[in-house]
């Protein structure tokens, strides 16, 4: 029995120096200084992006069937976000006003035809203003 008390003495005490050593080792090692994070954009990931429209416009002028699809609804979702973001706008209403009847029509028209390159762009730049 005196032995049992012994063994449990000595545990108890390896315990307690065990607890005391560990509350003086610091709480981690020393952290290095966190690097600079990545801009959202690098140039490699804007020139991909820049690209995949490349290809989807060329893909809809060769078959302006595809226009809708490849080209239109991805417009469409652009401009839907900038209206969402910029002026709380979800009314179609509100939209068409601030869009103006001709993108407006551009981006919503099931039958629309595809636009000229240089309509493209002002109707793209349009976008980015809003």
């Amino acid at each position: 029995m005196i032995g049992l008390l012994w063994h449990a003495a000595v545990l108890a005490a390896a315990g307690i120096a065990a607890f005391l050593l560990l509350r003086r080792i610091p709480a981690g090692a020393p952290r290095t200084p966190a690097s600079e994070p990545e801009p959202p954009w690098s140039p490699e990931q804007a020139f991909t992006e820049i690209r995949w429209w490349e290809r989807r416009l060329a893909s809809a002028w060769d078959d302006p069937g595809k226009y809708s699809s490849l080209v239109r609804d991805r417009l469409a979702d652009l401009a839907a976000e900038r209206l969402r973001l910029r002026h709380g706008v979800s009314d179609p209403a509100r939209a068409r006003e601030i869009l103006g009847d001709d993108l407006h029509q551009l981006i919503t028209a099931p039958g629309a035809e595809v636009p000229t390159r240089a309509e493209l762009a002002r109707l793209v730049a349009r976008i980015e203003e809003i």
